[in-house]
């Protein structure tokens, strides 16, 4: 049996249906949204309350952990020990063992956890998400054909979460990556600029990227309803891919080496949801 946590998201999601479509055994673990899979159990977890793990992980081989809040996953990691997981494929961030960045500290030291329990591990280190182009852009794209960033000219290699999910699904269901971390990248780095380029293109209307500084961008996210301590990471972050502190603009070749296929390109991410920006 496959355990998969944050199952309502769209890693989660794209992965059970991966794991539908093989035929594997699944469970579903969600906490706010509900689910409604053919083909998948599932189960209400809180991590807030540690007694709903347990039952969670009844009769599970593998777990595929993925959570919003890395302070989440160290309580999953000791039940998952306790109750006799063999393994587990765990997302965390790109360059996580060798970020200086908070985010990549928290994500290394679950993995570090991971790691001193024995259990069997598959590291998934995905970029940044083409889909932020969606959660975070996708309403001003619609309704101003613009978007709003504070990153200026920094590359970055974004991958499409569905990419992520099927690395995921040949990750627990095939040999070979036991003990393994694989970074994640998309086929290319780009700015923002060329970005909205490709949207111009794909949804055939002029879009611009408006560069903001720091602090207007920082407020912006704030007045959208972004928590102020997510929006000071996120300014954080640009500020660092400005300065080339990061390796945001690395190109991998795993996700090619384990679906024996090119990551998706901006181009087709872009044409897959042009009618969610609005486009024909």
């Amino acid at each position: 049996m496959i355990l998969v946590t944050g199952a309502s998201g769209t890693i989660g999601s794209e992965l059970l249906r991966e794991l539908v479509r093989k035929g594997e055994p699944v469970r579903a673990a969600v906490h706010v949204r509900p689910l409604d899979a053919d083909g998948v159990e599932t189960c209400n977890i809180d991590y807030d309350r540690p007694e709903t793990l347990s039952p969670a992980l009844e009769g599970v081989d593998s777990l595929f952990l993925l959570s919003q809040q890395v302070t989440h996953e160290k309580p999953m990691v000791d039940a998952a020990r306790e109750a006799g997981v063999r393994r587990i494929v765990y997302v965390s961030s790109f360059g996580a063992d060798r970020d200086t960045f908070i985010v990549g500290q928290l994500h290394r030291e679950i993995e570090l956890r991971i790691q001193e329990t024995g259990m069997v591990w598959t590291f998934l280190r995905p970029n940044y998400l083409m889909q932020n182009f969606i959660t975070l852009m996708g309403h001003d794209i619609r309704n101003e054909d613009a978007f709003y960033d504070s990153i200026g000219d920094a590359r970055v290699s974004r991958i499409d979460t569905r990419d992520v999910s099927h690395v995921a699904a040949r990750v627990l269901t095939e040999s070979g990556h036991d003990n393994r971390a694989y970074e994640l990248s998309g086929p290319e780095a780009i700015t923002h600029h060329h970005a909205a380029e490709v949207l111009s293109e794909v949804l055939g209307r002029r879009i611009r990227y408006v560069e903001l500084d720091d602090d207007s961008f920082r407020r912006r996210l704030i007045a959208q309803g972004v928590p102020e301590d997510f929006a000071g990471f996120v300014e954080d972050v640009n500020r660092r891919n400005r300065n080339g502190e990061t390796h945001d603009d690395v190109i991998t070749d795993n996700v090619r080496n384990i679906l024996g296929r090119e990551p998706t390109t901006f181009l087709r991410f872009c044409q897959d949801y042009a009618p969610t920006f609005g486009g024909r």
